[in-house]
């Protein structure tokens, strides 16, 4: 019965859309993007993080906070790559794997996932949480991009 028990708890916490967030500091780098996602590079790491938005300037940073599992986050990748690729010149795109950088999901005080934030001069100004419409996605960029 308390095998049960857990199973279910963990069972609803994936349904919610809870995550246990992970990892670490080893990787400090952008990583490459791949073939299948030219538009939005995957951040590794503290450092690489806070370079990216550095690099951005006065720009707006949009962060995808994703993990591998997660169904409602595979479902949004084609959504996030489709928006840059048409308004890359808006905002720059990054993704950043919750299970290896739990420090900066902790940071971000990021709860569940996809959980998209708009930032601007390292301030996060703006989330959207959960799987949405990609016009609350647009509608954000318009808002805060400045154009």
């Amino acid at each position: 019965m308390p095998a049960q028990r857990i199973l279910l708890w963990a069972m609803t916490l994936v349904f919610i859309g809870a995550t246990t967030v992970g990892c670490s500091e080893k990787h400090a780098d952008i990583v490459e993007k791949s073939e299948s996602h030219q538009t939005i590079a995957s951040l590794e790491g503290t450092r690489a993080f806070e370079k990216a938005l550095a690099d951005a300037g006065d720009g707006l940073v949009v962060v995808d906070f994703y993990a591998d599992w997660c169904g409602p986050c595979r479902q949004l990748l084609p959504i996030l790559e489709e928006i840059a690729r048409k308004h890359g010149d808006k905002a720059r795109f990054y993704r950043v794997n919750v299970d290896r950088n739990r420090e900066l999901a902790q940071a971000y005080r990021v709860k569940g996932i996809p959980h998209v934030m708009f930032i601007r001069r390292s301030e996060a100004l703006y989330s959207v949480i959960g799987l949405q419409h990609p016009d609350a996605y647009l509608r954000a960029i318009g808002r805060f991009s400045g154009s």
